[in-house]
């Protein structure tokens, strides 16, 4: 339901506030369990979540690009991001892009599993397609800016916040073009895996002077 979606959604948005101010406050009277709950947390907000909502029918798995693809659109869509995926990897080996930002695989999965929710929940808000993939892109925008204003401010990390942000609209672009989370998300965890090639760390590595 419309309703529930929104309050799942506002959890994820607001879960990792709330968080940060209630761990410091309990975390010493969790003893030896304190590391192995800090390392579950990322999965327990970025894919509990998302599964519970789904479970209980808050969202519906088609929204969110799940199930119902064609075999047509698999194989376009899969034609489309490899090929996008090829010319990338050229770039980058020609003229690597220097970046203060690496992104892990897991962390790309997590944020796709997210931002999938937002769009499924703007579905069921909105009936037109266009409309919910910018609400929902809106969304994760908005979850990438409340991790940012909790982050330390430094003129290097203000460059890994717009690599933060460009990768949520370039999320919601490629689920506009695919319709298709699993696409989505193996193209978004392939664009991170670029990036921590040999030769994107070497044009990242500070330079030394002599």
């Amino acid at each position: 339901m419309p309703w529930e979606a929104a309050l799942w959604s506002l959890a994820l948005i607001l879960s990792p506030i709330v968080a940060s101010w209630a761990w410091p406050r309990v975390q010493e009277k969790f003893g030896d369990w304190r590391e192995p709950l800090e390392a579950a947390a990322p999965w327990v907000h970025s894919l509990l979540l998302p599964y519970l909502a789904l479970l209980t029918g808050s969202i519906i798995g088609r929204d969110a690009g799940l199930y119902g693809h064609s075999t047509a659109s698999w194989v376009s869509g899969t034609v489309a991001c490899g090929l996008g995926l090829v010319a990338a990897a050229l770039f980058l080996r020609k003229r690597p892009v220097k970046l203060p930002w690496s992104h892990t695989l897991s962390e790309t999965l997590r944020e796709e599993t997210r931002w999938a929710l937002y769009r499924a929940s703007a579905a069921l808000w909105v009936t037109s397609f266009p409309a919910s993939v910018a609400i929902g892109t809106a969304l994760a925008l908005a979850e990438t800016a409340v991790r940012v204003l909790q982050e330390e401010k430094t003129n290097r990390f203000a460059l890994a916040n717009r690599a933060s942000l460009l990768r949520a609209l370039f999320s919601g672009l490629l689920f506009g073009l695919t319709r298709n989370f699993w696409l989505t998300a193996a193209t978004q965890m392939a664009i991170a895996a670029l990036f921590n090639m040999p030769w994107s760390k070497e044009a990242n590595k500070p330079a030394t002077t002599s």
